[in-house]
Order: structure tokens, then C-alpha cells, then sequence
């Protein structure tokens, strides 16, 4: 047992060149750390470089193995199961960290209680202007709370080792009060991962895990807002917070704003709420017809959307149907409960 400040579990399975330069990478970057990795199965020649590894960071290494590939998800649990460090750490064995990408997590992390799982940039050019809420974590890097991990359990063996179990953990710990956010700061590289067995079965999986999360946590609906002229910040900023507790429950939304009001917004960090909070600015000069294919655009990318009128009593300028916004606080309540 070593008092490190982060556990980071690796699960391994063969690569033994992507391994060895994640190995390296986080041993030069990430020293106050200890590693945990799951090898699972790996051949002669991964298991070889694994064990070097371990003998030769002793205490700050703990290498587990199985006789076969468990899987991922079930080797991440194995990893978690053995932690016992304030933090937890997530890599791919094919992620590349850089120079102090752990800093900015920790320090948020300590500056806001409230987010449980924290993932840092992906890959150089990610778009991570500020800090911003999210609706799952990652696979190839992501850090957790041990408060989290002790209250909703490792991540469901059940689902598919992909989007919807990254979803579902996400819920999980937003039910206990904790958010998922990324954070600016040194990109983490990483590679797709090349899918494993057959077409039909990963599209069996997939169809059981987006079921199984369905019934679980209902499914959220999509609704495009238009904020009239003469709205202020503070109260766009009120409406925002509703959305927000929206996003965290499933629902995306797009608002549309006055050119003023929308740069407004950007200037005041408004735009990083959460990723399913999209603020898009009308353009500034131009007619109510293309205005109107604006929206029409925006409704035909995601059929369903559901115009919503931002300040009661005003019409939606293009569209009969549309909710009020009171009507749309009424639903977002009924998500929360």
C-alpha cells in the first residue's frame, strides 16, 4: 500500500508497443501515482513488458492478471476493486498523457466538490474552452472521486463496453448529487479502439445496452429555444440553469439568440454550462426568411425537436406548435423526479 494521491488502472490485453509508450508516458508524467493494471490474457510478449514494469516500480505498481481477456469494463472494476487512493484514474493502454495533464483535474476537482468524474482534453484541437459539464466520461482517460466510487459501485458489467455504460455511470453518479465535467488543460492522445467480434453480435449488444439504459433512465427529449430582443444576461442566465438540469437528465437543446445577447453570453463563460446546451447566435442582419431556414436547418439535423418559446406569452416566431417555457420547466421537473 503506497499513500499516492491517484490510483490509475490500465487494463492490458497484447499492444505491447502502444503499452510500453502509455507505460512511460504516465511514469514520467504522473509520479505521484500508482499504477493498477489488469492484464488480461496478454501474450508472452505484453506480459513480459508488464512484469518489467512492476518489478522495477515496486511499490508503486500493482500488476493483476487473468488467464483470458475478461473484457474491458469487467477488467476496469478488477482495477477499481483494488484502489485505494483518494482519486481513480481510467487509460486505454493506447492513451499518451502529457506533461502535468493531471494538474488541472485535481485542482478543479478540489475547487468544486460537486464533480465526481473529470476528463481531461482529448487529443490536441479538442474544443475544451473552459471548464463544461458532459453527459459521459471517456474510456481512454477520465479521473473519479473515491467518495463516488464508494456510493454507486464500479461501472455496469451489463451494458456495452462503450457509450451507453459511460452514460449510465454518469447517471448513476448524477442521481448522488455528483457531475461530470471536463476540464481545460494538456490534451491526452489516444486511438480508437478496433471493434472486437462479430458485426451481429456488437449490434445485438448495442440494441440490449441502449434498451437497458432506456428503461432505466427514461429518454430525453430535444427542444430548440428562440430568446427574443430585449432578454438581459441574468435571466437568460436563469433559463439556462433549468436546461442544465434538463441536460443532466437526457434532454439537448439548442437556444437561439440575439447576435448582443449571444456574445454576451460567450464573454460571461455561458456557452460551458453543458455540451447538450448549445447556444447558437442569429445572425445579426439579416430577414425573417432566412432566419426562418436557419431554424429549419437546425429542426431537420434532429427530427423530433420541439420549439420553445423563452419568455411566456411571446410566439414562437416560426412555428404554430411550440411549448412555453413554463410548460418546459414543468417537464424538466418531472425528469428530476
Amino acid at each position: 500500500m503506497t499513500d499516492a494521491v491517484i490510483d490509475v488502472i490500465i487494463p492490458v490485453w497484447n499492444r505491447p508497443d502502444e503499452t510500453r509508450n502509455c507505460l512511460v508516458n504516465l511514469i514520467n508524467h504522473t509520479p505521484e501515482a500508482r499504477l493498477i493494471i489488469v492484464d488480461c490474457g496478454s501474450e508472452r510478449d505484453t506480459e513480459r513488458i508488464l512484469q518489467e514494469f512492476a518489478d522495477g516500480l515496486e511499490d508503486r505498481a500493482l500488476l493483476m492478471r487473468d488467464d483470458s481477456n475478461i473484457g474491458f469494463v469487467r477488467a476496469v472494476n478488477r482495477g477499481f476493486e483494488s484502489s485505494s487512493a483518494p482519486f481513480l484514474a481510467l487509460l486505454r493502454n493506447t492513451s499518451i498523457v502529457a506533461a502535468r495533464w493531471l494538474d488541472p483535474l485535481l485542482q478543479f476537482a478540489e475547487a468544486h466538490p460537486e464533480a465526481g468524474i473529470l476528463l481531461p482534453c482529448l487529443d490536441p484541437g479538442d474544443p475544451c474552452e473552459g471548464p463544461c459539464e458532459v453527459e459521459r466520461g471517456s474510456f481512454a482517460a477520465m479521473v473519479i472521486r473515491r467518495e463516488l466510487y464508494r456510493e454507486i459501485g464500479g461501472l455496469d458489467e451489463n451494458l456495452d463496453g462503450g457509450a451507453w455504460c459511460l452514460k449510465d455511470f454518469t447517471r448513476r453518479a448524477c442521481a448522488k448529487g455528483y457531475l461530470t465535467c471536463q476540464v481545460p488543460g494538456p490534451a491526452v492522445s489516444h486511438q480508437e479502439e478496433a471493434p472486437l467480434g462479430s458485426e451481429q453480435r456488437r449490434r445485438e449488444t448495442l440494441q440490449r445496452s441502449m434498451t437497458a439504459f432506456r428503461e432505466r433512465w427514461g429518454e430525453g427529449g430535444s427542444y430548440l429555444l428562440h430568446v427574443p430582443k430585449g432578454v438581459e444576461l441574468e435571466l437568460l442566465r436563469q433559463k439556462l440553469e433549468w436546461l442544465v438540469q434538463g441536460a443532466r437528465h437526457g434532454d439537448r437543446y439548442t437556444v437561439l439568440l440575439p447576435s448582443a445577447l449571444g456574445q454576451a453570453a460567450r464573454q460571461s463563460g455561458l456557452c460551458c454550462l453543458h455540451e447538450n446546451v448549445k447556444l447558437v447566435s442569429l445572425p445579426r442582419l439579416s430577414w425573417d426568411g432566412k432566419r426562418r431556414r436557419f431554424y429549419e436547418k437546425l429542426v431537420a439535423q434532429r427530427p423530433g425537436t420541439m420549439p420553445v418559446t423563452a419568455v411566456d406569452g411571446m410566439p414562437f416566431p416560426w412555428s404554430e406548435r411550440y411549448l412555453s417555457f413554463t410548460e418546459l420547466a414543468e417537464r424538466i421537473k418531472v425528469r428530476l423526479h
